[in-house]
């Protein structure tokens, strides 16, 4: 039988398996800590620490079934009083039939009364992915797929400066390498001229700038972020490409009744690159944290500006849910941005929380927009 036709099948059957998966997900988390927190720790006016096991289990088309876990902790360092905002470490590893890995750790550690906030990642991938070229048109049907291995490390250090404001460096390396494109037909395709498709390596030197008011960095309910942040790459380094990236991160939340069950944020993110800039490092649309319903890097260019809103309810007990919707777009030049191409998506979810001591949603969302959808199970909330 035709490969193609296996795959095919195999892809339909996993269809199913996925809604059992989700589920068992879902419930599994209900199971294991229900028990480890009681209405006494709850109210304890004291922080405590927590760690969360969940399995991670699902599908994609691109992956077949994947599985793996996810370890958060949650803490506060030490000496860090009620005026400093908890930490959290974020340790995943995923494996695919496919034989993909994605390995991940993720830590955001505040010191006593917020001095320092320091917060990076490690990144080992070897995913697959999907292309459709640069632009805001680009049709469905110039999809290609393509394979990369990739190491990536970033570090970021903020300073106080004053009450909420803090400035600091930030440094970013990454190395890809075994590029593999191929057509719809699985043939090999040539992507002609495209930056990065034979892979190298960046290492970039910047800065950011941080207004933080959030009462959480897992799960924000009242006052407002802001940051701005700057990278250089640049060949001096013996490096394989020279670019920047400039980015600008807005988000606000309003507490609709004191308490956090209801709440009303806005979101809004602009991104932009100049110079030698590998296709993977363009402004994309797209993702599980801002136009959900879009492929990450479906739309693509020098330039992104992404809008978006969302409602969270709190429901009863540890359930809530969210409805939202967000409009975005691509394009090459400050002066070349058609609103003809702006991009619309909208959805809702159901949130499930972990840790009552210390707010952290597992959410399921869903998500649809013209000739596009996408389901995520993630922790935390997208913004």
């Amino acid at each position: 039988m035709d490969l193609k036709i296996l795959k095919k099948e195999a892809m339909m059957k996993m269809s199913f398996l996925k809604m059992i998966i989700l589920l068992f997900t879902v419930l599994l988390p209900c199971q294991l800590f229900s028990q480890n927190v009681n209405e006494e720790e709850i109210s304890d006016s004291t922080y405590k620490s927590r760690l969360t096991l969940l399995p991670v289990l699902g599908s994609a088309p691109e992956t077949s079934f994947m599985f793996g876990a996810v370890a958060m902790q949650q803490f506060k360092t030490a000496g860090a009083g009620p005026e400093t905002r908890p930490s959290n470490i974020i340790l995943s590893s995923i494996y695919t039939l496919n034989n993909q890995v994605l390995v991940e750790f993720i830590p955001a550690v505040i010191l006593p009364e917020e001095s320092w906030i320091l917060a990076g990642a490690l990144f080992a991938h070897y995913f697959p992915a999907n292309y459709w070229g640069i632009g805001p048109d680009t049709r469905s049907e110039d999809q290609i797929n393509f394979e990369y291995k990739m190491f990536m490390a970033r570090f970021m250090g903020l300073k106080r400066i004053s009450h909420s404001f803090y400035a600091g460096p930030i440094v970013r390396w990454y190395k890809n390498y075994d590029f593999a494109f191929t057509d719809k037909d699985g043939l090999t395709y040539d992507p002609a001229g495209l930056t990065g498709q034979d892979g190298g390596s960046a290492l970039g030197l910047g800065g950011a700038i941080r207004w933080d008011k959030r009462n959480s960095i897992m799960t924000p309910t009242k006052n407002h972020f802001l940051e701005f942040m700057v990278t250089f790459h640049s060949r001096v380094f013996g490096t394989t490409f020279s670019f920047s990236e400039f980015r600008l991160d807005g988000r606000k939340y309003y507490d609709l009744k004191g308490d956090g069950t209801s709440v009303l944020a806005f979101h809004t993110l602009l991104q932009a690159t100049a110079g030698d800039t590998p296709f993977l490092d363009l402004a994309k649309v797209g993702g599980s944290q801002i136009m959900r319903g879009y492929y990450l890097g479906r739309f693509r260019d020098n330039h992104s500006l992404q809008v978006q809103t969302e409602f969270r309810q709190h429901l009863k007990g540890r359930f809530g849910f969210a409805i939202f919707g967000g409009i975005g777009n691509v394009w090459p030049q400050w002066n070349d941005i058609d609103l003809n191409h702006t991009k619309w998506a909208a959805g809702a979810g159901l949130r499930f929380n972990l840790n009552p001591g210390d707010t952290t949603n597992l959410r399921i969302d869903f998500a649809a927009g013209p000739n596009t959808t996408g389901l995520y199970l993630t922790l935390g909330e997208a913004f």
